[in-house]
């Protein structure tokens, strides 16, 4: 079965995809409904409960399905995912300063998205779009309450490196393979997966920030030609994202916080606007440093 629908049309293995995901979230949701029956606690799970059902969602609903995709439709399952060799130092450094240069502009970005208001026809649809939006907020708060180091870290490895891991192979990887097939044009693909990427996580209000950072990963893998690139600068995001909300103090701080105040806005925009340039000068120089490879 391996590579069998290698040679069939993007549409058939657009379904293939599609197929998979599908077979995986009933596959997990099952397997949870399950592991939930052994582990009842009504409205208040400890939060081991809760990264061990984030850690089963994006094994079975996410990877599985990215990996057999890939198995399914090429011959060579791992370049049709761009899995490479570990980047070198250098490398990883310039992505390492990318991803805090790009920082501000999404914090400003994620600030002027939750000022969006549908208009008052559109009422009951913003409730709910709020509502969902809450539910994560709460989930994600839930998860980060506890302190100390052995949380920090259970939450670094569910919510930042497997999230970046499965996300990666899902959407920089099968999708973007497929996609390719059929787009001739690089761009078109990236922004096409951001926006992708950015809905399916069914956060209104984060929808700009988390497009933008969806190209950002989308052009690292694009002109790297290597899957753990993105990989890495995900995580880094998270990883900053969830050491900000598992600290009072950095939660404080404009740079890391979920909503930036008002009287900030003013010199937060010249600090986002001098970063911006910053980052463009260092994807540059990865972007003519792969060239020359």
């Amino acid at each position: 079965m391996k590579g069998f629908f290698a040679n069939h049309s993007v549409f058939v293995q657009l379904g293939i995809l599609m197929a998979c995901l599908l077979a995986g979230t009933i596959f997990g949701s099952l397997v949870s409904l399950i592991f939930s029956g052994f582990c009842t606690y009504p409205g208040d799970e400890p939060v081991w409960v809760l990264q061990l059902m984030q850690l089963m969602s994006s094994v079975f609903m996410i990877l599985i399905p990215s990996l057999f995709t890939a198995w399914l439709c090429s011959e060579h399952p791992g370049g049709f995912l761009y899995l490479r060799g570990w980047p070198d130092a250098r490398m990883l450094g310039w992505v390492t300063l990318t991803v805090l240069l790009i920082s501000p502009a999404i914090s400003l970005t994620s600030y002027l998205n939750m000022q969006l208001h549908l208009p008052d026809s559109m009422a009951p649809l913003e409730a709910w779009m709020r509502e969902m939006e809450e539910l994560v907020v709460e989930a994600l708060s839930k998860m980060t309450a506890e302190k100390g180091l052995f949380p920090l870290l259970m939450n670094l490895v569910v919510m930042a490196l497997f999230a970046a891991l499965t996300e990666e192979f899902l959407f920089r990887g099968a999708l973007f393979s497929i996609l390719r097939r059929t787009i001739w044009n690089p761009h078109t693909v990236i922004w096409l997966i951001a926006v992708i990427f950015s809905a399916i996580h069914c956060q209104f209000y984060g929808f700009l920030p988390r497009m933008l950072l969806g190209a950002y990963l989308g052009y690292l893998l694009y002109w790297t030609k290597n899957i753990w690139i993105p990989i890495f600068a995900h995580f880094l995001n998270n990883a900053l994202a969830v050491a900000a909300l598992s600290n009072d103090s950095l939660q404080e701080n404009p740079f890391l916080a979920e909503e930036l105040a008002p009287d900030d806005l003013g010199w937060f925009s010249i600090v986002a606007g001098i970063s911006l340039m910053l980052f463009a000068g260092c994807m540059w120089r990865i972007y003519t440093g792969t060239k020359h490879n």
